[in-house]
């Protein structure tokens, strides 16, 4: 089992979820309301979540059982209608401060959020980057007006969430997410009741972006991946109100690696290609670095071998001729490329736990005791990559490592991995019943 089978990746599986509906009892309402046949009821609607998209009458006779009304079936087309059943906002609105707060406000409820799924198909995310790209953010700034709120509020808002990335980086997104959330609280009631010079305007709308871009992050890590969308639907807008480019790309990045995750590796690969190109060459290398970084990854979930380790020669590239002093403050736990966990996690996939497992071994090396959870998640790699090459007790040993860790780290996602890991394990040996029955005593994240 792959990480990606976590995800329930199409809305129709998770309105299923929601409501409690079987196959059977989706074909069984279409026959109901539509009057079509549906004798091969339980296969049809399996194809629906798989590629397919129903006749319109099916739509039609879903829409009315939840509550849609024809003309947005008709207006935004399968499957995304099926998100409206579930208040999801539209991406089409304009691209200003003001709906910006909007949507902002309207994700304060994702904390609660917690399911698996992928909210944006690629080709919704695609439309979102691509709208993002094209904003002129200087014409907004202007037009979002001014005020006055006091610059020092804004600087420990500022200070606030870089202490955010460090407690995440050390205990994971199940814990920060809620810390998030009150601070989103807080910049949310400066945006719509305070007033601001157009400086310090700036600084709010930058701090909002990167406060949900953390915040989709934390969702990400907790696998909420409905609620980690919305978060970073809110941060594009918000970072796009502040003139904030570079953070807007880092969300794109982030999005791409949610697509990665969800084993959909192409659009993952479209969504960099517009960071970079929305961030241009003269952007600080080490961003490019990360995009490239995440890239290979990309390229190996879509079985392109040779994209992958040609990126990742650009990316090391970058790295070698970078100058930190030009990097953005978010961008200090970079490592070089090569040495990261998404880019041995990628050779794992390409069928090279050889070349994995001396990369991820550099990249422990260099990292702290400040990053457990991503050494957790670097030792369950190599543990994958150990197995891949048939050493079945030095992955047990590896991922034994691991587990004694995880305790420290309130994250899904890197209990996810491990679980992942073990259902790869061969089941026969008794050493690995040992270490199946540790994963399950471990407490699940809160």
């Amino acid at each position: 089992m792959s990480s990606d089978q976590f995800l329930i990746r199409h809305p129709l599986t998770y309105l299923r979820a929601q409501r409690g509906w079987t196959l059977a009892d989706v074909a069984e309402l279409v026959q109901r309301r539509s009057g079509l046949n549906m004798a091969t009821h339980r296969q049809k609607v399996y194809r629906w979540e798989h590629q397919v998209v129903p006749e319109l009458a099916a739509q039609l006779a879903i829409a009315e059982e939840v509550g849609v009304d024809a003309q947005t079936v008709l207006n935004l087309g399968w499957p995304s209608w099926l998100l409206t059943a579930d208040g999801t906002e539209p991406l089409d609105q304009a691209w200003t401060p003001e709906t910006a707060k909007q949507i902002m406000a309207g994700c304060m409820s994702a904390d609660g959020d917690r399911r698996g799924f992928l909210l944006l198909s690629g080709n919704e995310t695609a439309e979102l980057a691509g709208a993002w790209a094209t904003i002129p953010t200087g014409k907004i700034m202007r037009a979002g007006g001014g005020g006055t709120v006091d610059a020092e509020v804004v600087t420990w808002v500022e200070d606030a969430i870089h202490r955010l990335w460090h407690l995440d980086d050390l205990v994971g997104g199940d814990y920060c997410l809620h810390l998030a959330q009150a601070n989103l609280q807080l910049i949310s009631r400066l945006l719509h009741g305070g007033r601001y010079r157009s400086a310090v305007e700036r600084r709010l709308y930058g701090a909002a972006g990167e406060l949900l871009r953390f915040a989709g992050w934390c969702a990400f890590d907790s696998h909420r991946h409905a609620a980690a969308a919305r978060y970073w639907h809110a941060g594009l807008r918000t970072s796009a109100a502040g003139g904030d480019t570079l953070t807007g790309a880092y969300i794109l990045s982030l999005m791409a690696m949610q697509h990665t995750y969800a084993g959909d590796g192409r659009a993952a690969i479209n969504l960099l290609h517009t960071a970079r190109e929305r961030i241009g060459p003269g952007a600080p290398r080490t961003v490019h670095a990360m995009l490239d970084a995440w890239q290979v990854r990309a390229h190996a979930v879509a079985g392109e071998a040779r994209q992958a380790v040609e990126v990742l020669f650009r990316a090391d590239d970058h790295w070698g001729r970078r100058d930190p002093d030009d990097d953005p403050p978010w961008i200090y736990w970079m490592r070089q490329p090569s040495h990261t966990i998404e880019v041995g996690a990628g050779f794992v996939q390409l069928g090279r736990p050889d070349i994995a497992v001396r990369l991820l071994e550099d990249g422990m090396a260099e990292r702290g005791i400040d990053y457990t959870r991503d050494t957790v998640l670097g030792l369950t790699a190599i543990a994958d990559a150990q197995l891949g090459q048939h050493d079945v007790d030095g992955a047990l040993e590896t991922a034994r490592r691991a587990v004694d860790l995880v305790t420290d780290v309130e994250s899904s996602r890197v209990v996810d991995q491990l679980n992942a890991f073990a259902q790869r394990l061969p089941a026969e040996e008794a050493q690995v019943q040992e270490f199946r029955a540790c994963l399950d005593g471990l407490p699940s994240p809160s």
